[in-house]
């Protein structure tokens, strides 16, 4: 039934644009401002809906995954087949009532005499004692009084084009009829159309209240067809004569035409914010994250169904540790393309494949390059030494010699500066052989000493 609430809700705003012209516009005398504000406010009240403040609306995103739709059985006996039925007879019925209007209308002018002037028709239709206008047909009695001001009031009607006001109001109220505030805008349109031509009659060639006892006179004119601007409608002749006489309003009185745009921003509130639609709608200073036509749905009943989702399997222990595999990639080769010149086919072009080329490695870094200690100085060259014979001694110049018995003796050089200081030593003795064991003389210690004499038996030369 989305149909049904956008006609409520389009209605809905007629009502409060007629409102606002009873209240504000309707004793005035600005009939063309008057007559402008009937059509465009209730044309604009079939618009609205579609319109809604973009930051006014609160989206809700719904995921569709959760839940499922149930499609119903359709059924032809429903409620909302029975109002579409009601709705559709009635409006076949305003249509069908138009028609005939129309049929009416072409059978007058068949019968009746007609002239063309100037674009415009004239139809005369004798002992009628009616006068009316239909578009650029005129239809008029050639045996009416005062002739000439009926043409002029009725020529107002064509030129203006007020026959397309009437069919665009006798469409409203065939979409609407169920709205009674149709009916009376159709018959204040009527209404500003003939203070409109009456303004204009009686401008000139007619004072006021001769037109008025002349439309007093004539008003028990039959009116037959319900499409035209009849001159002579007596159900409108008691305002026609009181707006005859009324003082011309204020030009600031057209500044209350103003308040419309307040009124429509409220209209525009109500269509964002008291109405869900399921049809698509113009969203107007949206932010940008979210500028787009919102659909919502809300005739089909939604079951909501949650799906459990299982827990995951329970990792071992060991998978927080092991290292992730990277994914495999698949190397697709495509054939090299052909390549044609002058019509002749060329061979295909040499494909050279990457070589992977090993990372560099790592800077190394460089060690702390450790400090050599100081060498001594070398030993002064000694000196050559005279051949010995079996029971010379040895003179040992710079060293000093420690013997304790048996225990390993050493001998050790000095620096050069102790060199100097040390005094020669004598050491008496046989020389030893090399068959005999021999104390080894393995290191030298450097020691301030006088002198050194070592005893001991020679051992006898072999």
């Amino acid at each position: 039934m989305n149909w049904l609430y956008y006609l409520l809700e389009a209605n809905l705003y007629l009502v409060i644009f007629y409102g606002f012209y009873r209240l504000f516009l309707h004793h005035d005398t600005f009939y063309g401002l008057n007559r402008y504000y009937l059509i465009f406010s209730s044309v604009l009240a079939f618009m609205l809906p579609f319109f809604q403040l973009g930051f006014l609306k609160k989206e809700i995103v719904i995921n569709y995954a959760t839940f499922s739709v149930i499609p119903e059985k359709p059924s032809l006996f429903t409620v909302e087949n029975g109002v579409l039925l009601l709705y559709a007879i009635i409006s076949l019925v305003l249509i069908l009532k138009i028609c005939l209007g129309l049929r009416n209308l072409q059978s007058i002018i068949r019968k009746a005499k007609r002239t063309k002037e100037n674009g415009i028709t004239l139809i005369e239709i004798e002992n009628s004692k009616m006068a009316f206008s239909f578009f650029n047909l005129l239809f008029i009695d050639p045996n009416l009084d005062q002739k000439t001001t009926i043409l002029k009031h009725e020529m107002v009607h064509i030129r203006q084009k007020h026959s397309v006001d009437i069919l665009l109001f006798e469409l409203i109220q065939i979409s609407s009829w169920f709205n009674p505030i149709t009916y009376f805008i159709k018959n204040d349109i009527k209404l500003i159309h003939e203070y409109l031509a009456d303004e204009v009659t009686t401008n000139k060639d007619i004072a006021k209240y001769e037109y008025a006892m002349f439309l007093i006179q004539n008003s028990y004119g039959n009116q037959k067809v319900s499409l035209t601007n009849h001159f002579f409608n007596s159900s409108l002749l008691k305002n026609r004569i009181s707006m005859l006489n009324q003082t011309k309003s204020a030009k600031w009185a057209r500044l209350k035409l103003l308040f419309v745009i307040p009124l429509t921003g409220l209209m525009l509130c109500l269509s964002t914010t008291a109405f869900t639609k399921d049809y698509g709608t113009i969203q107007l200073g949206q932010k940008k994250e979210s500028l787009s036509i919102a659909l919502q749905d809300t005739t089909r009943k939604k079951v909501k169904q949650i799906k459990l989702v299982p827990p995951p399997p329970p990792l071992p222990p060991n998978a927080a540790k092991a290292k992730k595999t990277p994914p495999k990639v698949e190397v697709v080769r495509f054939p090299p393309p052909v390549v044609k010149k002058d019509g002749k086919r060329l061979p295909p072009p040499v494909v050279i494949k990457d070589e992977k080329v090993a990372p560099p490695p790592p800077p190394i870094e460089p060690r702390p390059i450790k400090k050599r200690k100081s060498l001594p100085p070398p030993p002064p060259p000694a000196e050559p030494r005279p051949a010995k014979s079996g029971n010379d001694s040895e003179t040992i110049t710079g060293i000093s010699v420690i013997n304790d018995n048996n225990s390993t003796q050493s001998i050790t050089s000095t620096s050069p500066a102790e060199q100097k200081e040390l005094k020669s030593v004598t050491v008496i003795g046989y020389p030893g052989t090399g068959n005999k064991n021999t104390i080894p003389v393995k290191k030298v210690k450097g020691t301030r000493i006088e002198e050194v004499t070592v005893v001991g038996y020679p051992s006898k030369k072999q």
